[in-house]
């Protein structure tokens, strides 16, 4: 699939044979690029009806600060389900030393796992395990819509 036309700070790329939905973002950003960009994704998503993602924050040095992350729990993510008619599944891929910045931050949520959520997430600092837990979700979640 052709990339998506994204702005500098977001690579998009719909994998239409993995049904995934990949970004990367390619630096820090502002508050106002992040929301942008998050809305980028959703509308690309619901673009291809792509309910798997794998979002790289590799390269987005700076962390995010309690303010973006509520954005994101109460508005964000709530959003996804009703806009895309499914369980939204994201792999976060980031750096070891990242996470260890990420877990150690006290407004940083649990990841999703076991929690029953319209979205689910968690984090990952290896590409190859992000993506078996993006396809062993896609598995689960065709299998309930067979039931």
């Amino acid at each position: 699939m052709p990339e998506v036309a994204s702005p500098p700070y977001l690579y998009i790329n719909y994998e239409g044979r993995r049904r995934t939905l990949l970004s990367r973002w390619q630096r820090s950003v502002m508050p106002f690029e992040l929301h942008r960009g998050y809305a980028q994704l959703l509308d690309t998503a619901a673009d291809y009806q792509c309910s798997c993602w794998l979002v790289d924050i590799t390269r987005r040095l700076s962390p995010l600060g309690a303010a973006d992350v509520s954005w994101l729990m109460e508005e964000y993510f709530p959003q996804l389900q009703p806009r895309l008619g499914n369980t939204v599944y994201l792999a976060y891929l980031m750096s070891p030393h990242q996470l260890a910045g990420v877990l150690a931050t006290p407004y940083t949520p649990q990841q999703t796992e076991e929690v029953n959520l319209p979205y689910y997430f968690r984090r990952f600092t290896d590409e190859d395990s992000a993506r078996q837990w993006l396809r062993s979700c896609a598995r689960k979640a065709r299998a309930r819509q067979v039931r």
